[in-house]
């Protein structure tokens, strides 16, 4: 028997994180670029290349988060999706440490839209986190 996907709704109502941009935690957020930015959205985590869905999200402690991504290139000929499994640590009320069952680690902080640089500030994505 498969288990249900879970919804939208429920996949993001489970990390305590604002949705919106993150930056690199090296980065000042009025320094931001594609490169260095990524966007939590209501059910998945993207960046300038690549969209990471949710598929499911597992509490291992009240900071720790097991999350089964299924990951894809954008703008690229190749369809095939990678799921991995990624551990969020949540670092503090805007923060997050992320770490790969492949070894590869991140860490990213909450940027208020108004704080980035010019190209990020003026994109409407409230679709994208609402």
């Amino acid at each position: 028997m498969s288990r249900p996907r879970e919804t939208a709704t429920s996949v993001s109502d489970s990390l305590p994180l604002p949705r919106g941009f993150y930056a690199s935690s090296d980065t000042p957020c009025a320094e931001a670029s594609n490169a260095t930015l990524l966007l939590l959205r209501r059910a998945a985590l993207s960046g300038a290349r690549d969209i990471c869905r949710f598929e499911r999200i597992e509490r291992l402690g009240p900071t720790t988060f097991r999350i089964a991504e299924s990951c894809a290139a954008l703008f690229s000929e190749e369809v095939a999706e990678e799921t991995s499994i990624v551990t969020w640590e949540i670092l503090g009320p805007d923060s997050v440490r992320r770490v790969s069952e492949n070894g590869w680690a991140s860490e990213a902080r909450f940027c208020e839209q108004s704080s980035l640089p010019e190209w990020f500030r003026d994109n409407d994505i409230r679709d994208l986190i609402d």
